[in-house]
């Protein structure tokens, strides 16, 4: 999807031999994202590519959530550069930095409304590692994201940021395994709609609290306690 005037735009690369199918595309008269919607192996969703504007643009931004909420019925893999970070501390190298960037709080925002999981953050939680660097100011940032639909969070191997080279940013790489291998099991994961039923909350804190009086006595021994806890 080319800018006006050929000077920018963004890309979808897919290669060949990789079974997925086009039905519709959005793009930006600014070249500013592109999103497919169609088939990647059997399974519908969105794939798209995005370049956050480096200036605030409300009227933009706005514009491109509604666009996304319009096609969260299917799944959505988004990447590129979103000129924001989703945690100042742990995701710019000048520590108690504050500055959120361009794009503000874009990426909670999408996480909270979209339930689009940051990749590389939810395989690498508490560690630091940026993807551009600011030679004008010797500091570091993660920029660059890969959010996908938390249903296809439990699909997703070897994430990771490659070193920045020849650009003063890094790329972000992942794998996707779609097909599920014969006999190999799902990785479970808790079904995020309980933890806002009141009723459910209500019920498990209840329970809780009847564990730790039932058994006190093996408290002391916290694998035992917790593993119980569990079951």
């Amino acid at each position: 999807n080319p800018a006006l005037g050929r000077k920018a735009g963004v890309a979808v690369l897919v290669r060949k031999g990789v079974d997925f199918r086009v039905e519709r595309q959005y793009q930006d008269r600014r070249g500013r994202y592109l999103l497919l919607q169609g088939t990647l192996e059997g399974k519908r969703l969105v794939l798209g590519t995005y370049y956050g504007p480096n200036v605030q643009d409300m009227a933009f931004s706005r514009q491109f959530r509604k666009l996304l909420l319009s096609l969260a019925h299917l799944p959505i893999i988004l990447g590129g550069d979103f000129n924001a970070v989703a945690d100042p501390e742990l995701d710019r190298s000048d520590k108690g930095s504050k500055r959120w960037g361009a794009g503000g709080r874009t990426i909670a925002y999408y996480a909270d409304v979209l339930r689009l999981v940051d990749l590389w953050r939810a395989c690498h939680p508490g560690e630091r590692d940026y993807t551009h660097l600011s030679r004008a100011h010797g500091t570091w940032s993660r920029l660059d994201y890969i959010l996908i639909a938390d249903s296809l969070f439990s699909s997703v191997r070897d994430v990771q940021i490659a070193p920045v080279e020849i650009s003063d940013h890094a790329w972000v790489e992942f794998r996707l395994q779609l097909g599920r291998p014969v006999g190999a099991a799902g990785l479970w994961r808790f079904p995020r709609e309980l933890y806002e039923d009141q009723a459910y909350v209500v019920y498990i804190q209840a329970q809780w609290k009847n564990y730790q009086i039932d058994n006190r006595a093996h408290q002391q021994t916290a694998a035992l306690y917790w593993e119980t806890a569990k079951a």
